[in-house]
């Protein structure tokens, strides 16, 4: 018998995170694409994001667009840390 694995909400706002550092400004349309999301699983995490000044948005030639905030860069670099110190250990998240 085969599970399908889910993934976390912090999988989640990871890849959203991880999304918007490689494009450096971005869409929801791009995010949803690139975080493999519906607009229904990424809006609350977008609001989420936004509240704990993870990413801010920008209005750029009248397109909504989300950046990183020097908060969100930290909480990446501090994630991949913890996460390469669970797999030395073959733990996951």
């Amino acid at each position: 018998m085969s599970f399908k694995k889910y993934r976390s909400n912090l999988s989640i706002i990871v890849d959203i995170l991880n999304a918007i550092k490689e494009e450096g400004r971005i869409g929801k349309s791009r995010i949803m694409q690139k975080a493999n999301l519906s607009y229904d699983r990424l809006e609350p995490r977008i609001e989420e994001l936004l509240r704990r000044g993870l990413i801010e948005e920008v209005v750029d030639e009248n397109k909504i667009l989300y950046q990183l905030t020097e908060k969100g860069y930290t909480f990446l670099n501090e994630y991949q840390k913890m996460k390469a110190f669970l797999d030395a250990f073959g733990l996951e998240i």
